[in-house]
């Protein structure tokens, strides 16, 4: 019976015999010094890749060199590699029967080995012989079997040679071995911690090209990679920089980052007053109003190295990771000071802490900790390592001292952090000392939208000049951020180049606008005749209800073609940016809302779902005005927060006045409905013209809503009406 095990050229001792041979005292303790050999790696100037000297949960502290970590760390290591190697026997076992049938008859037996302990036999076999259906190409031993004693193996080599007819001359040379094994074990073991120990000496041992200083286990952290903090760094003069003029939009807040600027570029000028400059300044805005840019341009304004990471690189499931890199962060800070430090979503570590249901510490809360003691620049385990400055110091006999001070470990860096969530932020990272300036970036306004515009419309291959696009497209993106302007501008540029066209133009404009606003045409998505003419009479509807109002939005187009973000059609407006909204505004609204309801009701009969989303917003703005706003006479100049559907239920107010606030809204309602129902009978005819001609061109924009509908009662809502100017006269 043959065996399908190949032979292996080294004989490797035992896991036993190695933990045998490390058992021994003198031989352990060996290791055991051999891992904790340590040297002081020289500290080099690399900005990108210096590590600080700080400990962290991970970093190896010499004091504590004889822990668990380095006592366990030759067997884990040992255990492992014979772990690997423990699947394949270096030397194959056979048994006599396989040795004589297989081996010994066929003439592949080279020799035969004894060892010291006579209890078994190794098989060297010649070179090319075929065993088992393989050939024989490696070194011995290839095979070895187990003897009850020398005599009795002896005898029986010496009949079985006998039976196959080979002369004596021809027997199988038999060696004995007379060597001490133990002693090779050792050296086999030695041999294989060493290869062990260099490759874990060039894995993590060596210093790195920046000189970075660490200790520990071969004068090494294995945990160092994983504890720093990896900040994206832009230096001053290497071209990635932002400038003020690149950032649109933004005045006041860029009034208030330009202190930053000036003192980074002449802190002597306000030391020699004796002022301090804030510490740090937090961003405040909705997403993509330009937090971010906005602090690099400072970077770039005040020619200082910007370090930038999100809140989030902070966060791991291993407790003191977090710590360890804000640690990381601050130290490389010092390094490159002066510089600005700048942490995207601050929100993602700066939580706020009172909200612990199990009251324990998490890896947020020392996140945050660490946080705050960076900022503090009270980190007592930098202390050593901050910079010394003299400073004179006058005595009682009047005579002025020179004497060396330690400079506060945040002098230099600048601290910014954005966040679109301050309300959720901790008390102790807002206060002053810390965040001393709060700049709130809001969404731009339409003179900021036309500056936005104009930055990015000259990175474009516009047909007319910029100024001729930029008014426009202000006028038509209200509420939209910086961000979402630089996608309508590229939205733009995509359709333009999908046309094929040499360059981009209003219409490529006007599609990218109603892309982002109401998203793609489903052309693939079909409706019945009937579903159309439903449509296009809800649409007709606001049209005719907002176009014979006063305090309605202006009208520019009205669509039944089905899009990703309106399943059945919708409508553009031209919104104003008024903040402040009246009784007879609030309430023009709700009637253009209810348009389309109405318009189905008197023309059908009957009402559809499709008024769903509208009938939302009429009760929104309804309890508003009843609750929030004190619109309502019978409920008073009082005011409540009208819940979301997902937040929890919460009573805020007495059941009687529950039930007044319910027929309050249900009155406002219905007064609305009833003008809406007016409004409608008054323009039948021109309802029903409107819808046919939707269901004929499917998209119409003002000029044709005007040629049917004819001059709005109002003047063009289009053009804005100029401001009013009030003055505040003093009666005192």
């Amino acid at each position: 019976m043959g065996t399908d095990v190949s032979a292996m050229n080294v004989h490797f001792p035992s896991l036993y015999q190695v933990f045998l041979c490390l058992k021994k005292k003198d031989i352990r303790l060996g290791v055991v010094r051999f891992f904790l050999a340590s040297q002081q790696r020289k500290q080099g100037k690399g900005d990108q890749e210096e590590k600080g000297g700080t400990s962290g949960p991970f970093d190896s502290d010499p004091g504590n060199q004889q822990g668990g970590w380095v006592s366990i760390l030759p067997w884990v290591m040992l255990a492992v590699f014979y772990f690997l190697t423990a699947g394949s026997d270096p030397t194959p076992e056979t048994t006599w029967s396989t040795f004589y049938r297989e081996m010994l008859s066929t003439g592949e037996v080279e020799h035969l080995d004894v060892p010291s302990s006579q209890d078994k036999v190794f098989v060297f076999l010649h070179k090319g012989a075929v065993v088992g259906g393989k050939e024989i190409m490696t070194h011995g031993p290839h095979f070895v079997f187990s003897i009850a004693s020398l005599d009795s193996f002896e005898q029986k080599m010496t009949a079985a040679q006998a039976d196959l007819n080979l002369p004596s001359s021809d027997f199988i040379p038999i060696r004995y071995r007379t060597k001490n094994e133990l002693l090779s074990t050792a050296l086999n073991a030695a041999v294989s911690i060493g290869i062990l120990g260099i490759i874990w000496y060039f894995v993590y041992g060596r210093t790195s090209k920046t000189g970075n200083k660490s200790g520990g286990i071969l004068g090494s952290n294995p945990f160092s990679n994983y504890i720093k903090a990896k900040p994206t760094v832009v230096m001053p003069g290497s071209g990635q920089g932002i400038s003020f003029k690149d950032v649109a939009g933004m005045e006041e807040a860029k009034l208030e980052v330009m202190e930053f600027v000036d003192y980074l570029k002449s802190p002597m000028r306000y030391s020699e007053l004796g002022a301090k400059i804030p510490k740090g300044a937090l961003l405040v805005g909705p997403p993509g109003t330009g937090k971010t840019l906005l602090a690099k341009a400072v970077a770039t304004e005040a020619d200082v190295p910007f370090l930038t990471m999100a809140g989030s690189d902070f966060v791991e499931v291993f407790s003191g990771v977090g710590s360890a890199r804000v640690r990381d962060l601050f130290n490389r800070a010092r390094k490159l000071a002066p510089c600005i430090l700048y942490i995207d979503e601050v929100d993602a570590i700066g939580r706020s802490r009172k909200g612990n249901s199990l009251g324990g510490n998490n890896e947020q809360e020392n996140t945050l900790n660490q946080l705050l003691v960076e900022m503090d620049g009270a980190n007592a385990s930098t202390f050593d390592d901050m910079p010394l400055k003299m400073k004179e110091r006058q005595l009682p006999d009047g005579m002025m001292q020179t004497v060396p001070h330690r400079i506060n470990t945040m002098e230099g860096v600048v601290m910014l952090a954005s966040t679109n969530r301050q309300d959720i932020l901790d008390q102790a990272l807002l206060r002053p000392g810390r965040f001393d300036r709060h700049i709130a970036i809001d969404l731009p306004t339409l003179i900021e939208r036309r500056a936005i515009f104009e930055v990015h419309l000259k990175k474009l291959t516009l047909k007319m000049p910029v100024d001729q696009y930029s008014k426009r497209l202000a006028e038509l993106t209200p509420g939209n951020s910086g961000a979402d302007i630089a996608n309508i501008c590229n939205e733009a540029a995509l359709h333009a180049a999908r046309l094929n066209a040499k360059s981009v133009d209003q219409k490529n404009f006007e599609y990218a606008v109603e892309r982002v606003i109401a998203g793609m045409e489903k052309k693939s998505h079909s409706m019945s005749p009937e579903e159309r003419k439903t449509v296009a009479i809800h649409e007709a509807g606001h049209a005719v209800v907002g176009w014979m109002l006063e305090h309605t939005d202006p009208l520019l187009k009205v669509s039944i073609v089905p899009r990703t973000n309106a399943n059945l059609g919708y409508a553009q407006y031209l919104p104003s940016d008024n903040k402040l909204y009246s009784t007879e505004q609030l309430f023009d609204r709700m009637c253009l809302a209810l348009g389309g309801r109405a318009a189905e009701a008197k023309i059908f009969k009957r009402i559809t779902t499709g008024a769903e989303d509208d009938l939302r917003k009429v009760t929104d703005m309804a309890y508003k005005q009843v609750v929030t706003f004190g619109m309502s006479p019978r409920v008073g100049n009082i005011s409540f927060p009208v819940l979301k559907p997902t937040e929890p239920a919460r009573k805020f107010y007495s059941d009687k006045l529950a039930k007044l606030v319910d027929e309050e809204v249900r009155i406002l309602v219905g007064k609305a409905l009833k003008k809406t129902d007016s409004i409608l009978e008054e323009n039948l005819d021109k309802l029903r013209t409107l819808s046919q001609e939707l269901l004929t061109k499917e998209v119409l924009n003002y000029d044709d809503i005007a040629a049917i509908l004819g001059p709005c009662p109002y003047g063009d809502k289009r053009t804005p009406v100029p401001s009013q100017a009030f003055t505040l006269e003093s009666t005192l």
